[in-house]
This record gives C-alpha cells, sequence and structure tokens, in this order.
C-alpha cells in the first residue's frame, strides 16, 4: 500500500539529496564520530514508525506518565532513579524484553497505541548518575515528538531550562507535561504554575510550547478500574493533543521535520567553526599586512639613508 503521495515522495527524495550532501560535506570537513552518527540515524529514521520521546529529570514522573499513557503499570516508578538505559517501547503480540545495546532496552507489549507509535522513556536529566544525562541527550535528535515532563512541585528548574534549551536548538517539536498535579490545592494553583512556566520558557528560550497538566497517577488509576478519577486526572486534553500529533498529514510532516531540524543545528554549528577559522584568518592576514607595510616602509628608509651615506661618501 502507498503511503505518500507523489508530491511528499518528491519532497521525501529532495530531503534525502540534500541530508545525503550534507553528510558528505561533514565528513569532507572531519566532522565528529559522534555528530555524523546523529545525523545518520536521523536520515535512517524516516522510515521508522513515529518516535515519541519522554524526557525530564528524575522523579519528575516520566516512567509513571508513560504507564498512565499506555494504561498499564510497565515500568517501574520509585522516588530514585529507576531507568538506568534508553527504554524503546514498541508493539508486541506477548510481553518481552530485548537488549539490543548496552544502554538500549526494546520492551514488547500487545497495547494497541504502540501500532501507530514508538514510546522511549529516557533516564532522568540532572540525576547523580551522570551518564543517564549523557545518553538522553544523545536520543533526543532521533524524536519526531518530544514530551518534556516536569513536577509541580518544583516546575521548570535552572538544570530543566538549560536541557530545553538543548531540546529548541535541535529543532523539536516541544510539548511541556506538568505531572504530579495532584500535590496542588486547587485549579488555581495549577493555572499558576502553568503560567509560570509559559512566561519562563519564552523569556529565557523564545519559544511558545503546548503546556498540559495531569496527574498520572490519578490516570493510570482511573484506566485500571476507578474511572471517577479520570476528570480529575487531566489526562484526556493531553491524549488528545498526542492523537491529533498522529494523524497522518501531522505525522508526516514531523517525519520530515525531523531530520531537517537535526541538519539545520548540524550546518549551524560547524558553520560557526568555520567563520571562527575564518575570523581567526582575517587576523592573521591583518598581522601579516601589517608587517609587510613596515617592511616597506623599513626598506624605503633605508634607501634613503643608504643614498644619504653614498653622498656622503662621494
Amino acid at each position: 500500500m502507498r503511503i505518500l503521495n507523489q508530491n511528499q515522495e518528491d519532497l521525501l527524495l529532495l530531503e534525502r539529496n540534500l541530508l545525503n550532501d550534507l553528510q558528505m560535506a561533514l565528513v569532507s570537513f572531519g566532522a565528529s564520530k559522534s555528530d555524523l552518527d546523529t545525523l545518520n540515524q536521523s536520515i535512517r529514521q524516516i522510515d521508522d514508525l513515529f518516535l515519541l520521546v519522554i524526557v525530564g529529570e528524575f522523579n519528575a514522573g516520566k516512567s509513571s506518565f508513560i504507564n498512565a499513557l499506555l494504561g498499564e503499570h510497565l515500568l517501574q516508578e520509585g522516588v530514585t532513579p529507576t531507568t538506568t538505559q534508553i527504554n524503546i517501547i514498541r508493539y508486541s503480540d506477548q510481553n518481552q524484553e530485548t537488549l539490543s545495546d548496552k544502554n538500549i532496552l526494546v520492551i514488547g507489549a500487545p497495547i494497541p497505541i504502540l501500532n501507530e507509535i514508538s514510546i522511549v522513556d529516557t533516564p532522568g536529566t540532572n540525576a547523580v548518575i551522570r551518564k543517564h544525562e549523557e545518553i538522553t541527550s544523545q536520543f533526543v535528535p532521533r524524536s519526531d515528538l518530544v514530551l518534556f515532563v516536569t513536577s509541580a512541585d518544583r516546575p521548570l528548574s535552572e538544570s530543566e531550562r538549560a536541557f530545553l534549551q538543548q531540546i529548541r536548538d535541535w529543532g523539536k517539536k516541544l510539548v511541556i507535561v506538568l505531572n504530579k498535579i495532584d500535590l496542588l490545592q486547587n485549579d488555581e494553583e495549577v493555572k499558576q504554575v502553568e503560567e509560570f512556566i509559559k512566561d519562563n520558557a519564552f523569556t529565557l528560550l523564545g519559544i511558545q510550547p503546548d503546556v498540559f497538566s495531569v496527574s498520572s497517577r490519578l490516570a493510570l488509576q482511573a484506566k485500571q478500574g476507578k474511572p471517577h478519577l479520570w476528570h480529575a486526572s487531566h489526562f484526556d486534553e493531553l491524549e488528545q493533543h498526542i492523537k491529533s500529533s498522529l494523524d497522518e498529514t501531522e505525522r508526516i510532516r514531523l517525519k520530515f521535520l525531523n531530520p531537517i531540524g537535526v541538519g539545520l543545528n548540524l550546518n549551524q554549528r560547524y558553520y560557526d567553526v568555520v567563520q571562527s577559522r575564518l575570523n581567526l584568518l582575517n587576523d592573521d592576514w591583518e598581522v601579516i599586512s601589517s608587517v609587510e607595510r613596515q617592511l616597506v616602509l623599513y626598506r624605503e628608509d633605508m634607501e634613503h639613508d643608504f643614498d644619504y651615506r653614498m653622498s656622503d661618501i662621494e
């Protein structure tokens, strides 16, 4: 069955050619292996399932959020860093786990939403184990949609702001999830925290992401036999937003934008390197030109002095 129309096929071909040209240019320039791998993975991922990546600091409730989204207690939850590697959750006819890499665990589960997307649970940033933040940062460029989970009891900390800036620089579609709103007293407090996040995201990062406030704990309980808690969880609006991002047009648009954002980021990074080197060469050229001008003046002085001495001798 043909998924893309002819116009989309032409755009895809053009995009692949541009990205391959960029890849060859980066190789010729001597780009780092990690940057080349990032671009290569991003190109290959165009043909993969839609990738929804969940990021945030440890104990923000990422694993509990994914459990609520799936409607099952699939991932371990805890107050200490419990996710020690990248967890890729895909559809499978039965529950299974496969270690595909030392830092990547593929979890299969027979859950319908996984027919449409793959969900990625990442280690928390700013954890005591700094390797967690490193592998999280490396995985973000591969995402099609990033959900950044922050906790209602400590929203948008300084370290979270720095990590959000990395996500923005990669050109990713970003949604901020304010989790654990059941810790707040009322809807008025929830609105205040939402406004705080929106104002700071715009002031500090220059972006206006969608912000959804939820209680993952209540949402999971509602899906597992306590439906009266569903309204209080505020989870419905976020689920509808995710589903709208998964319609055919939006999914294809984000798939096409993902490697373009990565390419633009790498292009700008190495353009800055080239510009820096060019500025250094210009400075060196100015120094050389100045020396040459001084030599010309010195030669003229020497010749003038020589003529004077010759005249004196004569």
